[in-house]
């Protein structure tokens, strides 16, 4: 273990060397007062229609809920990428530490800072914004977060913080270089969006699980499902889009993550 007690150490003193490194971690805090006071202050201020403003406000919801795990798992593709460009894998190699265990090391390094992450989107937002997150749909006065309670959001958190491995590996995997890293997230970004569609009229029945190929769909539709108080029979338990968002990105990231080995010729 004191080997990668080393490398924790190491990683905790260059977080904030890197520019890139400093954003992602300051972006929970950003997307927090964008969207806990930026976005609703600009609503008020326009005097956008009540189904404007619900619409506007849903959409803030699941983007916020949505970035976390992505976000940690493009940098953690970026940084494994990093380290296959400057040959550091090579030297890992002959280590004691692996290849295999490296990578072990910054996914779990990485998952940790995903759940913080979420924590500070989800439990900052019910904490600061939840009456401006009380919106009118369908003729109903909606909170947000009124049922959402804090035990959900460590939950949901720690689940939609699982596609972390399965997002760094594919980058990391098939990206050539840092510029083709580049390309590789702002593209997957679309993950991030399959979830909104959720929010749609046409989607809210069996329809919706065509929507189950993005990983992040899971835990975010059960978190919609109790701020919306969805009584939709189409809908299964919380619980059980808890474990198929726990059971599916843990799949495609352990396989994920073994083609990055392999294909990085070491182990």
């Amino acid at each position: 273990m004191k080997k990668y007690g080393k490398l924790l150490k190491y990683e905790l003193k260059t977080i904030l060397k890197d520019p890139m490194n400093a954003f992602v971690l300051f972006y929970p805090f950003l997307m927090l007062g964008i969207c806990g006071w930026l976005l609703p202050a600009i609503l008020e201020r326009s005097g956008a229609a009540t189904n404007a403003r619900a619409i506007t406000l849903l959409i803030g919801f699941v983007v916020a809920i949505s970035l976390g795990g992505y976000m940690m798992g493009a940098l953690l593709g970026f940084s494994l990428l990093e380290n296959k460009d400057e040959k550091t894998l090579w030297s890992i190699a002959v280590t004691p530490v692996t290849v295999s265990g490296y990578a072990l090391f910054k996914t779990i390094y990485a998952f940790v800072f995903a759940v913080l992450g979420n924590i500070v989107m989800c439990a900052g937002l019910k904490l600061f914004a939840s009456e401006a997150y009380t919106i009118e749909y369908m003729g109903l006065t909606i909170g947000l977060f009124d049922k959402i309670t804090y035990v959900h959001i460590l939950l949901f958190s720690v689940v939609s913080s699982l596609i972390v491995p399965f997002i760094g590996a594919v980058f990391a995997g098939f990206a050539r270089n840092k510029i083709e890293g580049f390309a590789y997230i702002k593209t997957g970004a679309i993950i991030v969006m399959i979830p909104m569609l959720s929010i749609l009229n046409s989607l809210q029945d069996w329809r919706q699980y065509f929507l189950g190929i993005a990983p992040n769909f899971w835990p975010v539709k059960a978190l919609l499902n109790l701020a919306m108080s969805s009584s939709n029979t189409a809908n299964i338990d919380f619980w059980a889009y808890l474990l198929i968002g726990t059971i599916y990105p843990l799949a495609l990231g352990a396989f994920a993550m073994r083609t990055f080995v392999r294909k990085s010729g070491l182990k």
